[in-house]
């Protein structure tokens, strides 16, 4: 049985630098659940912590041209996870008074003053921690991180990993009566998260992507019906020059308006055509504004529109 070899930061780093958006994604999927320990040993607020890692990948995916050493791809995500978190601390509404607006229902006040106890004792005993053992302890314990994976992460070595979870674990058991790491079992990744993370980078930066659950078969099925052409890094080439990225998602529910409009000469001949060739086709509208369009569905759902360029 052969062992199966994955990319290396140095090479994931050079080519999404590159725009090879897989690459991006390869990263996301290496980095998120670390940088969410991250994030949320500073924010305190797990959801919180999600918008900020959200932030940092769209830094990250802005800003790879300019990482002088892509080896250090991790301690270079872990600087920009850790001042985009303390940037959202900066912009955090003081808390609001005890009201109606955050009080528990009464049938559930006991179990939420409990829970609530329990975070607030937790928090206040890992900000007794220097950063850099927080974040170590953190992923230690909320994402299993071995501690040889969490030393380049953090820039130290794995005897300094080692000696800080060791110590910052004899100081939180000073602070709390109970067990902490039960604390951090709730705490799991969004399923979604990863593709949230994509979808963001990419609206950000101004391109066209669609959610598809088979990416080559979506692909083949536009090369078919519209004749597209590849990009150098294999997306479609649409005839603007723009690329549109599909984005393999494992849940995928089709919005419910058109995701792109594409320019044609002539909507019979390709509604004809579609239509024959058994795509999901609306019936041709036409007005005196926009003229002749119709709307046609990808092997997903996902809706489209066909406007005709007089």
């Amino acid at each position: 049985m052969t062992e199966e070899i994955y990319p290396s930061d140095k090479q994931l780093a050079a080519s999404a630098a590159e725009g090879d958006f897989e690459a991006f994604r390869a990263i996301v999927g290496r980095y998120s659940k670390a940088l969410l320990s991250v994030a949320y040993s500073i924010l305190g607020d797990y959801h919180e912590a999600q918008d900020a890692v959200q932030e940092t990948f769209v830094k990250c995916y802005q800003n790879l041209h300019n990482l002088k050493d892509p080896s250090r791809l991790g301690s270079w995500l872990y600087s920009i996870a850790y001042r985009t978190s303390l940037d959202f601390t900066r912009k955090k509404h003081k808390l609001l008074p005890f009201d109606e607006a955050t009080a528990p229902k009464l049938d559930n006040v006991h179990s939420w003053l409990d829970q609530h106890a329990v975070q607030e004792s937790v928090w206040a005993a890992l900000q007794t921690l220097e950063e850099k053992s927080k974040s170590a302890i953190v992923l230690y314990y909320l994402n299993q991180w071995p501690m040889k994976d969490i030393a380049p992460f953090l820039d130290l070595s794995i005897a300094a990993v080692e000696s800080r979870i060791r110590r910052a674990r004899e100081v939180l058991k000073l602070h709390l009566a109970t067990d902490f790491e039960s604390y951090f079992r709730p705490y799991q990744r969004d399923h979604r998260f990863e593709q949230m993370v994509c979808e963001q980078a990419l609206k950000r930066t101004g391109h066209f992507y669609i959610p598809v659950s088979n990416k080559k078969q979506t692909a083949n099925w536009f090369f078919h019906h519209f004749h597209l052409e590849r990009s150098s890094h294999g997306n479609l080439l649409l005839e603007s020059g723009h690329e549109l990225y599909l984005l393999e998602s494992e849940s995928h529910s089709p919005r419910e308006i058109p995701l792109l409009t594409f320019s044609v000469s002539d909507a019979k001949a390709l509604w004809l055509k579609l239509t024959s060739s058994g795509v999901q086709t609306e019936p041709i509208a036409a007005d005196d504004l926009f003229g002749k369009s119709f709307v046609f569905h990808d092997p997903d759902g996902n809706k489209f529109n066909a406007v005709e360029i007089v």
